[in-house]
């Protein structure tokens, strides 16, 4: 493919599933199969994150690996929206490595972004793409090392993140979805949320 191939392809327009209703903090979390659980038996903040790629991803997986470290009872998911083969090694790459308990994480390769749309995480539009904010916050991570990579194949500009605390109860405690493409979610507030 020819340089630059895949961040051309992740801007065009792409059929995507309807996003289902934010869950509302106090309600039960969804739970998507592809999660291959039946039920959130541990604390757990669940990532969706932008694209395979992004700075803003990063900066949120390594904040929660951090997390995830001072936490031995926190439980991760990641969903990125790119494919199995592609999804783990793009996670090593930028910090995947730094969880200390690798069977505390989970990271969910979502290409139809279907998990995203059943966890309420919906599309961007032109305002959210390319806002002031977002123009902030990419120069605040650039100037802390941290800037666009690769973007990798299966990659969708216009997919919006967020995230989310579910306690063992399986109740939804803490819910973000991004305002912009640059709206990090504070996981550190998430995982208070959960006591921790």
């Amino acid at each position: 493919m020819p340089p630059f191939y895949n961040d051309l392809v992740s801007m065009l327009p792409h059929s995507s599933p309807k996003a289902a209703a934010v869950p509302a903090i106090g309600s039960p979390a969804p739970i998507p199969a592809e999660f291959g659980i039946t039920a959130y038996s541990a604390p757990t903040l669940i990532a969706c994150v932008r694209h395979c790629g992004c700075p803003f991803a990063e900066n949120e997986i390594r904040t929660l690996a951090k997390l995830s470290n001072e936490h031995p009872s926190l439980q991760v998911i990641v969903v990125a929206m790119s494919s199995e083969e592609d999804v783990p090694a793009w996670f090593k790459r930028i910090g995947g490595d730094e969880f200390k308990d690798a069977s505390r994480v989970k990271v969910i390769a979502d290409p139809t972004r279907k998990v995203y749309a059943e966890l309420g995480v919906g599309l961007l539009g032109w305002g959210g793409m390319f806002s002031g904010e977002m123009v902030a916050n990419l120069k605040r991570l650039r100037s802390e090392g941290v800037v666009n990579t690769e973007t990798v194949a299966g990659s969708y500009r216009w997919q919006n993140s967020g995230g989310f605390a579910v306690g063992p109860d399986g109740l939804v405690k803490f819910a973000h979805i991004a305002k912009h493409a640059g709206d990090m979610v504070d996981y550190a507030a998430a995982a208070a949320t959960l006591g921790l």
